[in-house]
């Protein structure tokens, strides 16, 4: 075969690997034998935990042509896996909601969904290396799904979701758990009752430092809650379901809040009022599911939107400060899933690069990335466009890649 022959047919077989996309190549046989089939595996991604030197813990459910799994994968710079923690067969009863790293010195993981490991429900705590950190013991755990998880520099972790019992005990759906996984029962009392909590976060600035912000869907969607546990009455916004809750980055005490309700974004002040200088126009045409600050300014906006303020901004956008639309960021056709291996598109996380570039990570049930294969996961640069990240993660035996990109 003549060269030009050669490089002709590897790059056809290259296009028709970038076609396929998501679905892989795999061989088997041998010899004369091989037989070049499909592997059909869907990754979504719920949760992402940023290390901070470039690796990345992720949630993962995967799907593929035998079964379905989730898991939660250590991913190295390059997106290749390091580490992996198997919670059990995919769907609801499994679901990773939450990842969030410890801020005690650590690199271990808390993890946060709908599954049961042993008698425990709800949490656990993963080693650094991936393995069962079995001095975190909640007993049986929760009754409900866990969807934020707020480590504290103490060893202390906020726990909150759709549950009324920890253990034996009638709880709201926001408490503290010490280090060990005991219920601080004495230093965070919240009142039972209040539950369906999607989002918590930490105040960042003054006089609200360690106050907790909180959003949901069920009573108090909005709610400010003291170091004791106690709630503060005076902040009471209420305008619809709440997803995403982060504190604004210029010292002003203001709260970003993203979700299902009028524009589906909002920025209050520390009383609870609107900020009438982040001005979203029309906002996004559905729901906000995750925000999360950008380095430069401003913020990643993810979810179930299509546009923003009218704009394309198909399941992420990067917003100023003042509401206006970052347009040095280009998403172009942004998050689709053409092939239908999941019931809908939408971005479920987006968290931003902590190893000093201004890189956002975004995480979800997607496909494709401007119309790159894109498999539940992608790093995106400060223009939008995909940085070197191609995932590989070891599903059902076999390789499940993110980007396949052929050779120009």
């Amino acid at each position: 075969m003549q060269p030009t022959t050669r490089r002709g047919f590897r790059n056809l077989l290259l296009s028709s690997i970038y076609a396929l996309g998501v679905f892989g190549i795999l061989a088997s046989g041998d010899g004369d034998n091989d037989v070049v089939r499909a592997f059909t595996c869907g990754l979504s991604i719920q949760g992402i935990a940023p290390v901070g030197d470039g690796t990345v813990w992720v949630g993962v459910f995967a799907k593929t042509n035998s079964d379905t799994e989730d898991r939660v994968v250590l991913l190295d710079t390059d997106g290749s896996e390091l580490e992996s923690y198997l919670i059990g067969n995919g769907g609801s009863e499994n679901a990773i909601r939450a990842i969030a790293r410890a801020t005690d010195g650590s690199n271990d993981v808390y993890v946060g969904g709908d599954f049961i490991r042993g008698i425990s429900r709800g949490i656990l705590r993963l080693n650094s290396d991936g393995s069962l950190d079995t001095d975190f013991d909640v007993g049986t755990g929760f009754n409900g799904r866990v969807t934020a998880i707020v480590p504290l520099t103490n060893g202390q972790v906020y726990v909150a979701g759709y549950f009324t019992e920890f253990g034996v005990d009638s709880v709201s759906g926001l408490v503290r758990l010490n280090s060990d996984g005991s219920w601080d029962n004495a230093g965070f009392i919240t009142v039972p009752g209040v539950t369906d909590i999607d989002s918590v976060v930490l105040g960042t600035d003054a006089p609200f430092v360690d106050y907790l912000y909180s959003g949901g869907t069920g009573l108090n969607q909005l709610s400010r809650w003291e170091s004791n546990g106690i709630r503060d009455g005076a902040f009471n916004p209420i305008f619809g379901p709440v997803f995403s809750v982060v504190p604004a980055a210029d010292s002003s005490g203001n709260i970003y809040y993203g979700g299902r309700f009028t524009n589906n974004i909002i920025r209050l002040t520390e009383i609870g009022t609107t900020d009438m200088v982040f001005n979203v126009g029309t906002g996004f045409d559905n729901d906000v599911l995750s925000i999360d600050r950008a380095a430069s300014g401003g913020i990643y906006v993810g979810g179930d939107f299509t546009t923003y303020d009218v704009d394309n901004s198909n399941g992420i956008a990067r917003i100023n400060g003042n509401g206006t639309l970052d347009g040095s960021f280009m998403v172009g056709s942004g998050f689709t899933d053409p092939n239908g291996i999941f019931p809908f598109s939408k971005v479920a996380s987006v968290i931003q690069d902590t190893s000093g570039s201004d890189d956002v990570f975004v995480g979800g049930g997607f496909t494709e990335y401007n119309g790159v294969p894109s498999n539940g996961i992608v790093r995106l640069d400060t223009v939008g466009s995909p940085a070197a990240f191609n995932v590989s993660i070891n599903i059902d035996g076999e390789v499940c890649n993110s980007q396949t990109i052929p050779d120009s």
